[in-house]
């Protein structure tokens, strides 16, 4: 097991600046690290209780994934022995990576979650490059000023069930690497890959400026009943001030997600990231439809 040094430090990592000065963040649970065995993203090391140990051990050999990994039980670990370093890069050049087995008690000391689920992963913090041609031809999702992560979260996970690769965030959004946003994600944070930007530059940029930018109005023609194309950016705004003006004048394509013409009142908006999910899914239907014989 691992020694009380690095249980402090992994714990300390629920903390922004932690995770922003070493470029790690967590992630939890049996079922989201069982997919990051087999994602490309790079693990720092593993803890995990016996019993997910045994059941995975097929897996931490590197029958199914390819990784190598070194188990380690001692319970003299520390930071800064040869086996394990934290804070610091993988276990070596080769791809290997510790794994510790803890007990239950020790993972609810560096857990976030009410319940610790049997494992916990470090992880380093992805760092993709953002190419802005490389976004011609797909579906994108820009996000301005969104601070609520459970917010954020839940639409990385839309995202990935409507098959969008690429989320844009102003530099002022909420930390996709939160143990709240990267639990809200259910495992869609391995799939769906996220740049921080200036939205104004970037949507000025030649390579984006002759894309459609799509944006929810209040005063705009209902989403059903404009022209929506295959590709281009959709931008959602902040959950209580909406789009930004600098970016609004950016937005070149206009709509509405009209309330049902019932019986008395209706709320004075929808949740950000409910209506996030609702014009992903009109425009992945337009795009299904059938063409006219």
């Amino acid at each position: 097991m691992p020694g009380k040094s690095t249980l402090k430090f992994i714990n300390s990592l629920k903390q922004k600046k932690i995770r922003q000065q070493h470029r790690l963040f967590i992630i939890e649970g049996e079922k989201t690290v069982g997919e990051l065995l087999g994602s490309s993203l790079g693990i720092h090391s593993i803890y995990a209780t016996k019993e997910w140990l045994e059941e995975h051990e097929g897996t931490l050999a590197g029958k199914e994934t390819g990784r190598l990994v070194a188990v380690s039980q001692s319970s003299e670990a520390r930071p800064d022995q040869g086996a394990f370093r934290l804070p610091g890069g993988n276990f070596d050049a080769t791809g290997k990576f510790p794994v510790f087995r803890i007990n239950e008690q020790e993972l609810k000391r560096i857990s976030s979650l009410n319940t610790p689920n049997k494992v916990l992963a470090v992880v380093h913090t992805p760092s993709p490059e953002l190419i802005p041609e490389s976004l011609a031809g797909s579906l994108t999702i820009v996000l301005d000023n969104i601070q609520d992560p459970g917010n954020l979260g839940t639409l990385i996970r839309s995202a990935d069930w409507f098959g969008v690769e690429n989320i844009i965030l102003s530099e002022n959004s909420a930390e996709v690497t939160s143990p709240k946003v990267v639990q809200a994600t259910m495992g869609s944070i391995l799939r769906v890959r996220t740049f921080y930007t200036d939205l104004p530059s970037f949507l000025e940029s030649p390579q984006i400026s002759q894309l459609p930018v799509f944006g929810a109005f209040t005063d705009a023609p209902d989403i059903y009943s404009v022209p929506l194309e295959e590709h281009g950016l959709i931008v959602l705004g902040n959950e209580s001030r909406g789009i930004s003006a600098q970016v609004k004048k950016l937005v070149n394509r206009k709509f509405s997600i009209p309330p049902f013409p019932g019986k008395g009142k209706f709320p004075e908006s929808l949740n950000m990231a409910v209506a996030g999910s609702i014009i992903l899914s009109e425009f992945r239907r337009r795009s299904r439809r059938s063409p006219s014989p």
